[in-house]
């Protein structure tokens, strides 16, 4: 929590349980409406979701991840034409058991597969060896699961048994019942299957028209990574004093 430390040290303030829940433009410039996050628990997606709160920032940072393209269509006065289409690709994880010596060095990266960077390996600090993500497409995603996070983050055990024939092609030795359920994650993509892969997306008002708004769509993995990199970008790029 050190980052949080840091950032309120230089003005910053947390805001808990409470959701952006749509905005409208009004004279060229984002109003944000605020509702307690308690509130979305009984909605129904049906009916209209009134604030309890509208700001009128000087700059906003649509940073929501897997919600980024579901709250900016609720930006009433932001063209649809400006957010791109997204889609969902769950990634599991599985760790290596039944080992007492680590059989890798180094990362292994496969050749990649469609959406993903192929079943690879990865070492954590621990020396823990991981094998994934594999790429499982999501369709479906309501408002009410993107704005609670109630994705599907389980981790099938039946599913390694499509990871072993993809490991066994750079770890022929890999014996069965090796595979132990990891973790998964969901990542925000901006292509499909089958379609050609597509950068983040760090969009301002020269592309949208709307002054102080910047939209980041489409930030997978490595987003994390490079957070603080597109962080100084943004800040450089877009903030005015």
């Amino acid at each position: 929590m050190w980052t949080q430390g840091e950032a309120e040290n230089h003005g910053a303030t947390f805001s808990y349980n409470t959701t952006v829940i749509g905005g409208h433009i009004e004279e060229n410039r984002l109003s944000l409406h605020i509702s307690e996050t308690k509130h979305l628990e009984n909605w129904n997606g049906k009916f209209p979701l009134q604030p309890e709160m509208v700001l009128i920032p000087k700059l906003v940072v649509n940073s929501a991840g897997l919600s980024a393209p579901v709250l900016a269509k609720r930006f009433d006065g932001l063209r649809s034409a400006v957010i791109p289409p997204t889609y969902y690709a769950r990634g599991c994880y599985f760790t290596l058991s039944n080992t007492t010596i680590c059989p890798f060095k180094h990362l292994i990266y496969p050749i990649p597969e469609d959406g993903g960077l192929g079943v690879h390996v990865t070492l954590d600090l621990n020396g823990q060896v991981k094998f994934g993500p594999n790429v499982e497409w999501i369709d479906g995603i309501d408002d009410v699961s993107s704005f609670l996070n109630k994705f599907d983050y389980s981790v099938c055990t039946n599913r390694a048994k499509l990871f072993y024939p993809e490991i066994r092609k750079y770890y022929p030795n890999l014996k069965d019942g090796s595979l132990d359920p990891g973790y998964a994650g969901i990542r925000p993509k901006l292509s499909g299957p089958r379609q050609s892969p597509v950068d983040f997306v760090i969009q301002g008002e020269d592309i949208h028209g709307i002054t102080g708004l910047v939209n980041l769509f489409g930030i997978e993995s490595p987003g994390l990574t490079s957070s603080m990199g597109v962080a100084e970008h943004i800040a450089t790029r877009f903030f005015r004093c």
